[in-house]
Order: C-alpha cells, then structure tokens, then sequence
C-alpha cells in the first residue's frame, strides 16, 4: 500500500538552508589572505553544520518513509531517487573542478584538488563517491560518502521493516562504541565506525518521536530555546570552553526535535527566500569550495589585499556563492532533477 504524504516540514528546509550556510561561512573564514579574522572569527563554529546536515539526514529519511517500514518493493526507487538527487549535480560540479584543474594546474602547496586528479583511477572514484575521504577532487564530497552509506542502511528499513532496523541500528551504534572506546579493533578508523554515524541514528530517534508523541499544539518559544542551546554551545566553542567537535550532535538534536515537532504540530509557512535557500542547500553546499578556493587564487594573483576592507570582500564573496548556487538550482538542477524522475517514473 502506498504511504500517506507526510505534513511538509518547511522548517526543516529552512534548516538545510542554514547547515549549508554554516559551512559555507566557516571556509569563507578560512581564507587567511587578509591576515584579519572574517568578522572576527564568529563563524569558526561554522564546521557544525556537517553535524546538522548529518542529523537532518536520519530525520527526514525516517519522517517521510515512516509508514513505508517493510515496503520491499519500494526500497529500489527509494534508491534510485537518492543516488537521482546526489549524482547528477554533482557530477556536473566534478566536471567543471576538473576542467579548472586541468586549464589551470593547482600550486604544490594547494590544498583544492590532489596532485592525482587527472589520473583515471582518482577520476573513476570521485565520479563513483568512493573512497573520498582523502584526496577528493571535490572536497566536501567526502560527507556524501556518508550519505550514501546511510541511503543503504535505511533500505532495510523499506526491505524487512522497522524492528530489523532498530535492532541492526542498535548493533551498528555497539560497534561504534567498542571501536572509539578502545574495546575492540575493527580496523584502522574505519570510517564507517566514527561517531559522526551516530548522528544520522539521532536524526532517525528524533523523526520517530515527532512521528509518535508530537502533541497538538506546540509553542514557538521551544525553538527559539532550541536555538539558545546551539548559540551556546557555539559561545562554548568561540572562547574554547569546550570542544566544539565533540557536543555538536546534542544542540542540533534538540533543535530538529524541537522544530520538527513545532511544524508537525500544525502546517506552517516562512518566507519564500529562506525556503529557496533550502531547495538550494545542496548546491551550495558542493561549489563553495571551489568559488572560496578561486578567490583565494585570485588574491594571491593580484594581491590587492592593501585596498580591500576584508569584512566586506569576504561578506560579498559570500553573497555571490549564495547567489550562484540559487541560480545553478533553478537553471540547472531542478531542471535536471525533473527530467531524471520523469525517466525513473517510466
């Protein structure tokens, strides 16, 4: 039986939209060619939205499938749609990443793309998302290997229903434990076995309490609580009261349960701008890094850094990665998303 459409969560959108600003800032603050501080190093907390995006992950997979659990014959379109919304624009962003690395040979001491990108096997397995958590020619790729591997894992939800997933989350969450504590050697960091997994099983926990208990009504003052929790911990982290790599998974947690619960509870709407930055999250998300890396290029080239305020080079930097991503969504990848379901759907 084909399952009910959830509620749409347009909070949760608007928290991609966010995730993928996050990052996207923190390397905008990377760009140390001014020797000044990007608005005084108030994103360096920026690196977290990884730890959103990856707990957002769990949620929204396990929220909108919830009533599909055992739905066999839905786990390969499942599949089929995921590797339609990760590859194909993503393919479109290697391509041109290599084409610059190829018109325009990275310095030796580069930090973008590795020596290797042109040999074929390096080509072969960044276009496969193998193998990409070292010397990947799109650097933020390495997060979709991630990805992929938890599209995987939730088929079993679709194949054998929600308690062979629970006790095989159960038993992934065991490993992880013994490996990181020390208990048991399973390899050498395998990557599947890093706690960062745990945050998409948060994601899955939080989408199976709003599913369950939200209740009726939901006050707006438990999300902006939720935010003060994240503010803090980001405070925590900016004058290195605590490790920042460490307790993220705690705030974003609370945030999505609290949020998600808040928009579950009756349909709410935000403004278009911050919906559409959302629907864009994901390419933004893949070209920061190249249009930060190409500025960086550009400085070094010119060095014009005397006459520059960097603050409001760097704010605009931002501006036009923000802007060149909405306009790449809607030119090219919702356009291509559309053709590739339509081929899917027959």
């Amino acid at each position: 039986m084909p399952a009910s459409k959830p509620p749409t969560l347009q909070l949760v959108q608007v928290f991609r939209g966010a995730a993928a600003l996050l990052v996207m800032l923190y390397h905008v603050g990377q760009v140390n060619h001014f020797y000044f501080p990007f608005a005084g190093n108030v994103f360096k907390w920026g690196h977290s939205g990884i730890d959103f995006f990856f707990v957002l992950s769990g949620f929204i997979m396990l929220f909108v499938h919830y009533e599909r659990a055992g739905d066999a014959p839905y786990a390969g379109r499942f599949l089929a749609l995921r590797a339609i919304r990760i590859y194909p624009i993503y393919w479109c962003v290697l391509a041109v990443t290599v084409a610059m690395v190829w018109a325009h040979p990275p310095p030796p001491d580069n930090q973008w793309a590795p020596p290797s990108t042109l040999a074929a096997p390096t080509l072969i397995h960044a276009a496969l998302l193998y193998g990409q958590q070292h010397d990947a020619i799109v650097p933020v790729a390495w997060t979709l290997t991630y990805e992929l591997a938890f599209y995987g894992f939730f088929a079993t939800y679709l194949l054998f229903g929600a308690r062979a997933f629970t006790v095989l989350a159960l038993v992934w969450s065991g490993l992880i434990a013994l490996q990181w504590a020390g208990l048991v050697d399973l390899g050498s960091h395998p990557v599947l076995l890093r706690p960062l997994v745990l945050e998409f099983l948060l994601g899955c926990v939080a989408a199976l309490a709003v599913r369950r208990w939200t209740p009726h009504r939901v006050s707006g003052w438990w999300v902006l609580a939720a935010v003060g929790t994240v503010l803090a911990v980001a405070y925590g982290e900016l004058v290195e009261a605590i490790d920042g790599y460490t307790w993220w998974w705690a705030p974003y947690f609370v945030l999505i349960l609290a949020g998600a619960a808040y928009d579950h509870a009756r349909r709410r709407r935000y403004p278009r701008l911050l919906v559409l930055l959302g629907e864009a999250s994901y390419v933004i998300y893949l070209i920061h890094y190249g249009m930060v890396v190409v500025f960086a290029r550009t400085i070094d080239a010119y060095r014009p850094t005397a006459s520059l305020a960097p603050n409001l080079t760097l704010s605009l930097l931002a501006i036009a990665i923000v802007v060149t991503g909405i306009a790449v969504h809607l030119t090219i990848e919702r356009p291509l998303l559309a053709w590739a379901r339509r081929r899917l759907g027959r």
